[in-house]
C-alpha cells in the first residue's frame, strides 16, 4: 500500500456506489466487526495495517449481490471477485488478496489452505485471513435482519473463556443465535470457550 493512500477514502467508496444497496448494514457490520477486532487484540496481536484491510472487506463483504442475482446464493464469491478484479491504486497484490479472502469467508465454507482463494498464501497470511474473516463472520450476525440493532459489544474474557455481551435498541435473539452459528471460526481460533450473552457485562 502507497504510505499515503487510503483504499477507505479513495476507492471503497467507489465500490460501494457501484455496487452496493444496503450502506446501512455494511456500515454497521464494519463497526462492530472493528469493535470485536479492537477489543481481541490480545489474542491476534495485529495492528492497524490489519484493522484497515477488515474494515475494507467488511464495507465490501455484500457488493456480490449486485451480479449474483437475486437468491443471492453465491455472492460471498462474486464480493471476493469484484475485489479482486478492481484496478486497485492504493491496495498492493497481497493487501487485494487479503481483502477478497476475508469478504468471501463471511459466509459459508471456513478457509481451507486448499481452497482457490487462499492459495499462493503463506501460513502467516492464512491465519490473518482467518481472524478478520472470523471479526466479519460474528458481525455479519449481528445484523442478521439488517435493521442496525446492535449498539454495543463489551468483550470480557478470562483464563478459559471469551464472553461477548451485546447491547442493543430492540429484540435480538435472531441476531444472537446467528451470530453464536457464525462464530465457528473464532471459535477455532481463541484458546477457551466463546458464549454471547444479551446486555451490559456484570460489573
Amino acid at each position: 500500500m502507497h504510505p499515503s493512500a487510503n483504499p477507505l477514502q479513495e476507492e471503497v467508496p467507489l465500490l460501494l456506489q457501484r455496487h452496493e444497496v444496503e450502506p446501512e448494514h455494511v456500515q454497521q457490520v464494519a463497526r462492530l466487526a472493528l469493535s470485536l477486532f479492537d477489543q481481541l487484540r490480545q489474542f491476534h496481536g495485529y495492528g492497524d495495517g490489519e484493522r484497515r484491510l477488515m474494515e475494507c472487506a467488511a464495507l465490501l463483504h455484500d457488493i456480490g449481490w449486485s451480479v449474483s442475482g437475486d437468491d443471492g446464493r453465491g455472492h460471498h464469491k462474486s464480493s471476493a471477485k469484484l475485489i479482486r478484479e478492481f484496478a486497485w491504486k492504493t491496495l498492493s497484490p497481497t493487501d487485494i488478496r487479503c481483502v477478497a479472502a476475508v469478504a468471501r469467508y463471511h459466509r459459508k465454507a471456513l478457509p481451507k489452505k486448499d481452497h482457490p482463494d487462499l492459495q499462493g498464501m503463506n501460513p502467516v497470511e492464512r491465519t490473518e485471513v482467518s481472524w478478520l474473516a472470523a471479526c466479519l463472520r460474528t458481525a455479519d450476525g449481528l445484523d442478521r435482519r439488517h435493521l442496525q440493532r446492535v449498539t454495543d459489544i463489551a468483550v470480557r474474557s478470562s483464563s478459559d473463556s471469551v464472553d461477548l455481551w451485546v447491547s442493543a435498541s430492540g429484540p435480538i435473539q435472531e441476531e444472537l443465535a446467528a451470530a453464536d452459528k457464525k462464530s465457528d471460526l473464532l471459535r477455532s481460533l481463541l484458546p477457551g470457550s466463546l458464549r454471547l450473552f444479551s446486555g451490559m457485562p456484570p460489573s
